[in-house]
């Protein structure tokens, strides 16, 4: 099996399934799909899996994907 590199908020994420859910890619992250959200990046377009993380996506080298935090941002 060859290894398919991608990345999450700009970070190289590695994984040899071809395909994943939305959820599963925020986990390979280190992000948790509990607080977040996928969005996957398509030159201008964005796909947003919010509501949808068991959605299975095809994995391609060099794709991006961006996490969006669900509900308010907390305080410090």
């Amino acid at each position: 099996m060859h290894a398919i590199e991608f990345t999450v908020d700009e970070t190289q994420v590695t994984t040899t399934d071809k395909t994943l859910t939305a959820d599963a890619i925020l986990a390979l992250a280190g992000i948790d799909p509990a607080t977040h959200y996928l969005v996957e990046l398509r030159g201008k377009q964005q796909i947003s899996y919010e509501g949808n993380g068991d959605e299975s996506i095809k994995v391609h080298p060099n794709q991006e994907f961006l996490s969006v935090r669900v509900g308010p941002a907390p305080l410090s």
